[in-house]
């Protein structure tokens, strides 16, 4: 949940005191709670509730990511909060319309159900809501035509950086890895790209410019 401040030290005493016993009791801390800790002044205690309050409106795949789901990394997470959008969406799904998701296979889909049909995770879930975590709706995508397509961005790009092209190859349900590998679809170099190039050149990889990769783009829109 990315809380800032709330490192090892804290979460140590926070055990030890017995002020945290599940993961809804850490937004229940109150400013008085913080001052039995070690070295723990106003202003800190102050600074470390913010962060936590802050980190109510996370977005949703950093909360599944949070939740601890298991064979739910980082990435899974982020496919399965750009699928449908809401936690009680994703708490509704079904192992067979999991399971038609790419990159969603019959042992994630068991594991995600078993997660959302256990009475005490439940309990939890509805234990953050109550205290007002909302995780933000993610956006989903507006197409498909890219799914299960993997990009590469390399070399210095002029009309967009990685970043927005990432966004660009998501918004259509593709996907930008930082590697080239034999699962990547196409590698979109811009000047003076490098081993990545080489890589793909050798891996009989379709390259593409910043042009005829918006025009892809462009190929592609429903």
């Amino acid at each position: 949940m990315d809380i800032e401040g709330l490192g090892d030290r804290i979460i140590d005493q926070l055990l030890r005191l017995k002020l945290v016993t599940s993961i809804a009791d850490l937004y229940r801390l109150k400013k008085e709670d913080l001052f039995r800790f070690e070295r723990m002044g106003d202003t800190l205690a102050k600074k470390l509730l913010a962060a936590i309050e802050k980190s109510k409106q996370r977005p949703l795949e950093k909360f599944l990511f949070g939740l601890g789901i298991r064979h739910v990394g980082a990435h899974l997470a982020q496919v399965l909060s750009r699928h449908y959008g809401s936690l009680d969406a994703l708490q509704a799904a079904e192992a067979e319309e999991l399971q038609n998701l790419h990159e969603v296979g019959p042992q994630v889909a068991k594991s995600v159900r078993a997660f959302f049909a256990d009475p005490h995770n439940l309990d939890i879930l509805a234990q953050l809501k109550d205290l007002g975590l909302n995780p933000q709706t993610a956006a989903r995508p507006q197409g498909q035509r890219l799914q299960g397509k993997i990009f590469v961005f390399t070399g210095a790009l002029e009309r967009f950086n990685r970043a927005e092209g990432q966004a660009l190859v998501e918004q259509q349900g593709g996907r930008a890895s930082g590697s080239v590998s034999k699962k990547t679809d196409y590698l979109v170099a811009g000047a003076n790209a490098g081993s990545k190039l080489t890589k793909a050149q050798e891996l009989d990889i379709p390259i593409l410019s910043e042009e005829e990769f918006l025009t892809l783009l462009e190929d592609t829109k429903e």
